[in-house]
């Protein structure tokens, strides 16, 4: 390859990683120390005279702290019974635990919001019996809700590095004499520290990254955390209300930040067991009655937890009006169904949100695999821009970053206020994962295999449809899979740059519920999981035709 075109590639990754990726985070960052005549920190003291500022921090904190602790629980301990106990239902428990992870905030929200509502059983029951009922719109009902969403975080950093812990290991440690207690103790739960605090952190920036739990149930009541009040900051009209709203981005990302650098100060000696493979062997025998018991109580939790919510919230969603019992045949019907599909304004969510995805995953995809072709077959310095970048704007949370785009794009033309802020905002958000999926993905393609190609007189074109892209195709699938889960849902970053006229599907239901159409809101949550739930059953579908395949 000629100078030149190694040149003007440089460029490009130059231009991308500095004009779409860092100059908005920058002009944010500006934004906050912007005054009247030039650059001070009279923002910064400006915002921390009001009591509410402290007051959000400190309810971020609480939250995250609280939600934290109930995620690392609750994920370590389904992820010891499922990778070390001989329990029978393994699969059906880590579906019934990933679940809040694969399905929306805000939809997990409405589940739990409708089981303890005015007219639900529990709390109708508790009424009844002179007790008080349950608030989900508290501190208590935010770091539960957050906690058990958060927990298949925990779960799934977890589970397979307990796999990878060698059982020679094990062994020795118990033919020195030690208990299954002491074994588990030194040397399995040592080797996987570093997992654990990895999941820890990884709790903790899901948590105070958070917009949709904490809007939902905190605003209502009151209770403002660091998001919710950026939104606040940003939606309002004031004179500095934009630089105030910088200044506390500032603050939720210095926070997020310090727990990312902690997270790498934490793992950087750490073992990497990458390559190891996993022993999914029972290694702790439970005696049938034991273990029977492990599978009911197991089972039945998760199906409390996760499942009767959504249950709850179906039932709840043929309601029309108000109805003292969710049990009450009479008063269910499909009204709110049929509203839904029958007014534009409802569906239009639903499609904007879905082209929105697929363009951004098609753009992610071009983008990715030719940055990463050409950092694997000429320069692995020169994307070094753009990886950086798109590390930035995805560990950045979601609403400092919506207000990032917000400054940096609305001096130029035609794209704030229009559909293409969206779109560029999703590519930002997570192209990382299709940057990674497609590093990996091309590590599987050898410069032999070109080679071989470029030899038998196969073109360019013909070398990537006939060998390249058969071979990184089932990588690109899954990262496109995990893209599509969250842009396809995501609330944060559309509930400021989307347009009037242009909703998503996130937004559509939070604005249903904060209008208080509750059911209507309920029924297109029902509608929404169902699609999500058999989107990830077509996935699983075509990864075992696969693996079958091969």
């Amino acid at each position: 390859m000629s100078k030149f075109y190694h040149f003007i590639h440089k460029i490009l990754f130059w231009t991308i990683g500095l004009f779409v990726f860092l100059f908005p985070l920058f002009t944010l960052f500006k934004m906050g120390f912007e005054v009247e005549g030039g650059f001070g920190i009279a923002n910064f003291t400006g915002i921390f005279e009001s009591p509410r500022t402290l007051q959000a921090i400190g309810n971020t904190f609480i939250i995250a702290f609280g939600a934290t602790a109930i995620s690392v629980a609750v994920g370590f301990l389904y992820a010891l019974i499922v990778a070390y106990t001989n329990i029978r239902f393994k699969r059906l428990v880590e579906l019934l635990g990933i679940l809040p992870y694969i399905i929306p905030g805000y939809v997990v929200t409405l589940s739990w919001t409708a089981l303890f509502a005015g007219n639900s059983p529990v709390n109708t029951f508790l009424r009844e019996n002179g007790l008080p009922v349950i608030n989900m719109y508290s501190l208590g009902g935010i770091i539960l809700v957050l906690g058990i969403s958060n927990a298949a975080l925990v779960y799934l950093n977890i589970v397979d590095i307990l796999c990878k812990v060698p059982q020679e290991q094990e062994w020795a440690s118990r033919i020195a004499g030690y208990h299954m207690k002491e074994t588990l103790r030194n040397i399995n739960f040592r080797t996987v520290l570093p997992a654990i605090v990895s999941g820890i952190i990884l709790a903790f920036l899901s948590s105070i990254d958070n917009f949709a739990i904490t809007a939902t149930l905190g605003s209502p009541a009151g209770i403002n955390v660091l998001s919710t009040y950026i939104y606040e900051k940003a939606i309002g009209f004031g004179p500095a209300s934009f630089n105030q709203a910088a200044v506390l981005s500032i603050i939720l990302s210095l926070i997020a930040f310090g727990g990312i650098a902690l997270q790498w100060w934490v793992l950087r000696k750490s073992v990497i067991m990458e390559a190891a493979r996993p022993d999914y062997e029972p290694r702790i025998l439970l005696a049938k009655g034991k273990r029977r018991l492990v599978e009911i109580l197991s089972v039945t939790t998760l199906l409390l937890v996760n499942i009767v919510p959504l249950l709850v919230m179906f039932l709840s969603s043929l309601q029309v009006g108000y109805s003292r019992s969710l049990f009450d045949i009479s008063t269910m019907k499909l009204d709110n169904y049929r509203f839904i599909l029958e007014t534009p304004n409802m569906y239009k969510g639903f499609l904007t949100s879905f082209g929105l995805t697929v363009v951004a995953i098609l753009i992610g995809i071009l983008v990715s695999v030719w940055v990463m072709y050409y950092k694997q077959r000429h320069d692995q310095r020169a994307t070094l821009p753009i990886e950086l970048g798109a590390a930035l704007t995805y560990s950045t949370p979601g609403i400092v970053l919506a207000l990032s785009m917000i400054f940096y794009w609305s001096k130029v033309p035609n794209v704030y206020g229009t559909m293409r802020i969206l779109l560029i905002a999703y590519v930002t958000r997570y192209i990382l994962l299709l940057l990674r999926g497609s590093n990996t993905a091309l590590l599987g393609v050898t410069i032999e295999l070109e080679e071989a190609a470029s030899v038998s007189g196969s073109k360019t074109f013909e070398k990537w449809r006939r060998i390249i892209i058969p071979i990184i195709k089932n990588q690109i699938f899954s990262s496109s899979f995990l893209v599509f889960t969250g842009a396809f849902t995501e609330l944060t970053l559309s509930s400021l740059l989307a347009a009037a006229d242009a909703k998503t599907v996130g937004l559509t239901i939070f604005n249903l519920q904060t209008g208080g159409d509750n059911n209507i809101a309920q029924a297109y949550s029902v509608m929404l999981t169902l699609f999500i739930l058999a989107i990830v059953l077509i996935r699983n579908h075509f990864e075992r035709r696969n693996r079958t395949n091969d």
